[in-house]
């Protein structure tokens, strides 16, 4: 990943809140065709101390790739916005531009085969997204629950590698950067214009 020194993300902490906050994300593995193009799926997962978890259809080869050597990424898109060059004070000096924050997560998946964490992921994934109160696996009748649980396959991946990146107009003097921030606001981009204020307080 093109990773410019000003948009380095450093902190893990902040990395990990982003990926907690921007949970569904894409897991890139290398894949096994002559045109080394990588295999790419869509999926929520968690990160729990320094492994990441998610789970698949067992319909999916993705998880094929998994044995524990191949490396792999996980990339967690957060929030994003075009940036107009008519924000700033001389449009005739800008072109248009996004800001952008992201998360990735390199490791090696392995298939997870620990029936108990796998109950574990599926319980902590409803509850994630569900809360207190709304849906669970152990409301679901248990014959149609093991046939759901027969047609995913759970992975685990020690993260070797954690990094994030914050395209929020660092480039940019202060006061023009916190402008775009509020235009940002004005028009809904709360989450976006309020990364670009912490950014530069």
């Amino acid at each position: 990943m093109f990773l410019p020194e000003v948009f380095n993300l450093t902190e893990s902490e902040r990395i990990l809140s982003d990926i907690a906050k921007n949970s569904f994300g894409l897991l890139i593995s290398a894949g096994d065709s002559a045109e080394h193009i990588p295999f790419t799926t869509p999926l929520p997962m968690i990160i729990d101390g320094a492994v990441l978890y998610g789970h698949m259809a067992r319909a999916n080869p993705h998880w094929r790739l998994f044995d524990g050597e191949r490396v792999a990424q996980a990339v967690f898109m957060g929030p994003h916005a075009y940036i107009s060059p008519t924000w700033y004070p001389d449009p005739s000096k800008s072109v248009p531009t996004w800001n952008y924050t992201l998360a990735r997560v390199i490791g090696r998946p392995k298939v997870l085969d620990d029936d108990a964490k796998i109950t574990w992921l599926m319980n902590t994934l409803s509850h994630k997204y569900e809360g207190d109160g709304g849906w669970a696996p152990d409301l679901t009748d248990p014959a149609f629950m093991a046939g759901m649980r027969r047609g995913i396959v759970a992975f685990h991946m020690t993260v070797d590698q954690i990094d994030g990146k914050a395209k929020l107009s660092q480039n940019k003097p202060q006061d023009v950067a916190q402008s775009v921030a509020d235009r940002l606001r004005d028009q809904g981009e709360i989450e976006l214009s309020a990364a670009m204020h912490k950014t530069f307080k």
